[in-house]
Parts: C-alpha cells; sequence; structure tokens
C-alpha cells in the first residue's frame, strides 16, 4: 500500500488545533482572542515542526500544560497597534471607591492610548458601575457657564461631541450647551475638545448615566440654591442611540418613561425634542415613548408613519454623515413641550 503524502497525516492534527483556537477566541472578546493566538501559535507551530507525523501528541501536551504556564499576557506588538485596540475601559472602572467617570487611572489610560483610541461602541447602563451617580465639582455648573440665564441645549448621548462643538461653534451666544455620555474614556475625549475649540464657558460635557443624574444635573443648571431660576431647557436632541438589538437588552435604551417625565419638568411650554436614529424600530420606539405622554409632549406629525426628512437643527452629527455617506435612510421625529403648567408626576 502506497504510504500517505506527509502532508495528510498534518492535516487532522491542524484542523483539530484550528478548531480548538477558533472556540477559544470566540468565547474570549476579540482582543483576548488575538493575544490567544499570539501566544499559543508560536509554541503549537514549534511542536509540529519538530513532530511532523506526531501532531496528536503535540495537541495533548498542549492541552496538558498548567493554566498558570497557559496565562495570556498582552502582546507589545498588538497594544500599540492602531487597528487592534486594547479596550481598557472594562479594567479599571469597577472599583468600588469610583465611579467610573471620575476614576483616577482615566485620564492615564485616555492619553496613553490617544493616537489609537477606539472605544467600544455598547456597554451596559443597568450594570451596578453606571447605576453609580457622577461625580461633580463642588461649584458645578457656575465653574463651567459664563452666563447661567441663558436657555439649555441639551444633548443625551453625546459621544466625543462633534455634534455640540459644530452647534456651539455656529451659535456661541445663543445657548449654554451640555453634552452627557455614559462611556468614561469617550466623554474624556469630549471634555479635552473644549478647550481645544475655544468654547469654554458655553459648553461642557458631563460623564454620567443619564437616566440616574439628569433630574440632579437639570436642577443644578436651571436652580440657584435660594430657588432663583436660571436658564430653561430649551433644546433636548437624542440622535443615534445604542440600539440594544437584543428584545432581553430594550430595558438598557436610553429613552425611558422615567426620563421623559423629568425632561418635561424641566422644559417650558415650547420647548423641543428631537429625535433620529438610522434604526428606524429605535425611532419608533423613542418616538412612542414621548407620544404616550401626550399630556407634556405633543409629536409635530400626527401619524407614526410619517418622518421628518431632514435634519431641523442643520448640523449633522458624525453618524448622521457616516449613514448619509452610504446612502441611508435617517429616522427623525420632534416634539413639542405642552401643558407646562401641568405637574408631572
Amino acid at each position: 500500500m502506497r504510504e500517505s503524502p506527509p502532508f495528510l497525516s498534518l492535516l487532522l492534527p491542524l484542523m483539530l488545533v484550528g478548531s480548538s483556537l477558533f472556540v477559544t477566541s470566540a468565547r474570549s472578546t476579540s482582543n483576548r482572542g488575538l493575544l490567544f493566538f499570539a501566544k499559543a501559535s508560536p509554541k503549537i507551530t514549534q511542536c509540529l515542526t519538530a513532530n511532523f507525523r506526531s501532531g496528536g501528541q503535540c495537541i495533548a501536551a498542549f492541552s496538558a500544560t498548567p493554566p498558570a504556564e497557559r496565562k495570556l499576557v498582552e502582546s507589545p506588538i498588538l497594544s500599540t497597534t492602531p487597528d487592534v485596540p486594547i479596550n481598557r475601559e472594562e479594567s479599571f472602572d469597577d472599583d468600588d471607591q469610583y465611579s467610573p467617570w471620575n476614576n483616577p487611572e482615566l485620564a492615564q489610560r485616555a492619553k496613553a492610548n490617544k493616537q489609537g483610541f477606539r472605544s467600544r461602541q455598547h456597554v451596559n447602563p443597568l450594570s451596578k458601575k453606571f447605576q453609580r451617580p457622577t461625580t461633580l465639582s463642588e461649584s458645578w455648573p457656575t465653574d463651567v457657564f459664563e452666563d447661567l440665564s441663558k436657555p439649555i441645549f441639551l444633548d443625551i448621548g453625546c459621544s466625543r461631541g462633534g455634534f455640540l462643538i459644530d452647534m456651539a461653534s455656529q451659535l456661541p451666544d445663543k445657548y449654554n450647551y451640555l453634552g452627557l455620555e455614559i462611556r468614561p474614556i469617550v466623554v474624556y475625549h469630549a471634555k479635552e475638545r473644549v478647550e481645544k475649540h475655544d468654547l469654554k464657558g458655553g459648553l461642557d460635557f458631563v460623564g454620567c448615566n443619564a437616566n440616574i443624574d439628569l433630574e440632579r444635573l437639570l436642577t443644578l443648571l436651571t436652580t440657584t440654591e435660594d430657588h432663583t431660576r436660571r436658564g430653561d431647557v430649551k433644546m433636548v436632541t437624542i440622535q443615534f442611540p445604542d440600539p440594544h438589538f437584543k428584545a432581553r437588552h430594550a430595558k438598557r435604551r436610553v429613552v425611558t418613561p422615567e426620563l421623559v417625565k423629568t425632561l418635561a419638568r424641566f422644559m417650558p411650554i415650547g420647548a423641543t425634542v428631537f429625535l433620529q436614529s438610522d434604526v428606524q424600530s429605535v425611532l419608533d420606539e423613542m418616538r412612542l415613548e414621548f407620544r404616550e405622554h401626550f399630556e407634556y409632549f405633543q409629536d409635530t406629525h400626527e401619524s407614526v408613519e410619517t418622518y421628518i426628512p431632514e435634519n431641523i437643527l442643520g448640523v449633522p452629527t458624525e453618524r448622521e454623515i457616516s449613514v448619509l455617506e452610504r446612502n441611508l435612510p435617517v429616522y427623525r421625529a420632534t416634539f413639542k413641550r405642552t401643558n407646562a403648567d401641568m405637574a408631572v408626576d
């Protein structure tokens, strides 16, 4: 009988190795999977090369290696390559001493990863760390806004702040601009951009969970310690929020009945809420939450099947630009605050 070519005897071990590595990396995050390959592959390759016809023994030997010797370590190449960013958000904001937005390591980590920085797109706002109230300076908001009598422009889910920076640059005297963002490193970079664009005194970004901190922030913004009124919340935007597609994750979405009622408490009659998303179902659900509180907010369109064709503000977000460049639709709705004298539950 003819002897099988050498590569055939190696095929099965290689397939087993590949399957094992794939399962391991799939169960981990993408970065940990890459680190697994970086660490494991040279050992297995060396073993298979030295034992060309005994790949199975090599796999068994590697599997039997004590876990301590197989512990994943950070590859210096992977950790500095912009194309393979290492997510560091989860590594330091679980400390019980701090809220995730004022951890002392935040600035250090953000600066270290500034060039190749790419943040997580999705976080769980219901996780323990994001249920903590944010940390504000003792004098906030007087230390960030020069004139607190101005009306307030609030952007919930501002990301790195490009939209508000453009708005504040075009209309610096019309509003005090405030952006809220839940991802700690993202809002850190947004805050850094305020001084760079010479917008101090009229623009601020706060890292927080809007469903935890919104009422406290708006109370401080609109009322002094002696209960004298400051500026009202005249414009609120919620644009391209995290869709949380899975049904079991729907409760993580930013627009909740409580958030709608909180906005109603601080918005005067005629104030505007502007909603946008490139996911129709997400826009529809945000819209439904506001429509269900018709005693406070009125949809500018009677039919839920009618959407606003253009951005009413004329200033696109980074996400909006990306979506429109790909000729994809954007779904929009606008609400007006009504019955301002009606008490909010």
